[in-house]
């Protein structure tokens, strides 16, 4: 118990003690942190100040340059506020100079319209009872008035001069060129020409005759049948080509290649001037650039190491080897074929001249054939009548017509055979005025029509009317009535301005007026003549 007693008052007084030792530390805890503090609070405010001081001048400085830049943006302001006034002063005054200018125009305008529309209805009061030559005839017063004025305005401003000067010599006779009527005289010829094919007028007839003159370095056959083309003493396709065969071979005789130049490149560039002189005294044939196409052709092939004489030969081979094949031989094979068509008691009808339609008959005549032939035949050339001498000086009984008077015979008429300028690739074919007609007859009346035709005279061209490609003659020879003295009513048709006298040459025919066309090939319908010039440009090449 004393034991315990002891221990209790021992540990009573440690922890007294310990109780004691704690007071002690906080105590001076406690003092040691109002000194710390103090310290920290001090340093605190140290720093505030110095950041005080700081932030006031930052303030001053920030003060200063926003008062300037606040200044600077106001001037600015105002400098813009200024322009802007200026330009909308500025747009408005443009605006409104415009909208004046335009009422200024407008009204303008207006005032000139209704100037015109009064003077155009006086003029059409004081007009309408005056007739249109009149009325030119009061222009052209009106213009010479006028012309004078201005002449005599000249002269006044001018001082007189006793002696004629340069000036005054070329102001004279211009006014005399001026006077001189060379407009009314193109009016005049004018109006002797249909608009309708004003594309196939050449020339007048009194130009042409100057042609002949104009050309040099022409040779003298080209010459000659230039002249023979222009008063048509040669007629039709065979004999037009065989003449031009004829002179192409006398100018390759008498060609004389200059030095260092080769004779085919040569008789080229003197063939294209001849052909040229030809072109204008008449329009060639298509047999005839058929022609020439195929002797250009096979001029190129010809080797140019050659001597000349050698080439001139050749060339000359070439043109016999056409008329050969081409002219005689096809002639004779249609004449085989057509007569076998031919019967006894048959009577032909035959229009115009056609040296192939004469073979035929002539070789079916020879055959011991009996049959009958009516020529029909129209002005101005009348070939018709050349074609029955020929027939009856060979013998065979013939009759002789118009071509009004196809109608009335067509019911005798067994067989129509047609010669042929060209045929078209689309099947239509181009003859003698007057072709088509006699067709169309036949046609009405049920008789078959066969058309003779060599295929050198095939074409390319494409025409379904008279009207785009075709060859105007003389009008002079429709007012011609051969065989009367009594004149004839178009006689005086240059002293009326509303008579247009129009002498065309060719016509074309549909294919459906025609039955079949003869060819040295074979009789064939018109529709087939693409295939035929493909195989002609297959054989050439």
């Amino acid at each position: 118990m004393d034991k315990m007693k002891s221990k209790a008052s021992t540990d009573g007084s440690t922890k007294k003690e310990k109780k004691n030792k704690r007071k002690q530390s906080k105590d001076s805890q406690d003092d040691v942190k109002p000194i710390s503090n103090e310290v920290s609070c001090e340093d605190n405010k140290n720093e505030l100040v110095d950041e005080k001081n700081d932030s006031t001048k930052n303030d001053a400085t920030a003060q200063k340059l926003s008062e300037k830049e606040l200044r600077r943006l106001e001037w600015e302001k105002k400098l813009q506020s200024q322009k802007g006034d200026k330009e909308v002063t500025t747009i408005s005054n443009t605006k409104t100079t415009q909208q004046q200018k335009q009422l200024s125009e407008k009204e303008l305008r207006k005032l000139e319209w209704e100037k015109k529309l009064q003077e155009q209805k006086a003029g059409d009061t004081a007009n309408s009872a005056l007739s249109k030559a009149e009325l030119k005839a009061k222009r052209r017063e009106q213009q010479e008035a006028q012309r004078q004025a201005k002449l005599a305005a000249e002269k006044a401003k001018k001082p007189p001069s006793t002696t004629p000067t340069k000036d005054t010599a070329k102001e004279v006779s211009k006014v005399e060129k001026k006077t001189v009527p060379k407009k009314e005289t193109k009016k005049i010829i004018d109006l002797h020409r249909v608009q309708l094919v004003q594309h196939l007028y050449a020339e007048m007839p009194q130009k042409q005759d100057s042609k002949l003159l104009v050309y040099n370095n022409i040779h003298p056959a080209f010459v000659k049948l230039g002249s023979q083309y222009l008063n048509k003493t040669i007629l039709g396709s065979n004999a037009r080509t065989l003449a031009l065969m004829a002179a192409l071979k006398r100018l390759i005789y008498d060609i004389q290649t200059p030095p260092k130049q080769e004779l085919c490149r040569y008789l080229e560039n003197v063939l294209q001037t001849c052909t040229n002189f030809l072109q204008n005294c008449r329009p060639f044939a298509v047999s005839m650039v058929n022609a020439l196409r195929n002797f250009k052709l096979h001029s190129t092939q010809i080797d140019t190491n050659l001597i000349d004489s050698e080439k001139k030969a050749r060339l000359q081979d070439i043109i016999d080897v056409y008329i050969n094949d081409d002219i005689y031989k096809a002639g004779d094979a249609i004449s085989l074929k057509v007569n076998e068509k031919i019967s006894d008691g048959d009577v032909i009808l035959i229009y115009g001249c056609s040296s192939l339609l004469k073979k035929i008959l002539v070789d079916a005549h020879k055959d011991g054939k009996k049959f009958k032939v009516i020529v029909a035949d129209c002005r101005p050339l009348l070939e018709g009548k050349e074609m029955l001498r020929r027939l009856v000086v060979a013998g065979i009984k013939c009759t002789y017509i118009f071509l009004n008077g196809a109608s009335y015979v067509m019911n005798s008429v067994t067989k129509v055979l047609l010669g042929a300028h060209a045929l078209l690739t689309n099947g239509y074919v181009m003859s003698r005025i007057g072709t088509a007609q006699i067709a169309l007859v036949a046609k009405a009346y049920n008789k078959p029509v066969l058309v003779c035709c060599e295929t050198y005279k095939f074409s390319e061209r494409v025409q379904t009317d008279s009207f785009v490609y075709n060859e105007i003659g003389d009008p002079d020879l429709l007012s011609k009535t051969p065989g009367t003295e009594d004149p004839s009513p178009l006689s005086k048709w240059k002293e009326n301005n509303k008579l247009t006298p129009l002498n065309l040459l060719y016509d074309v025919t549909p294919p459906d007026f025609v039955t079949a066309v003869v060819t040295e090939i074979a009789i064939l319908p018109c529709t087939s003549v693409p295939v035929v010039l493909r195989i002609n440009a297959i054989d050439t090449t």
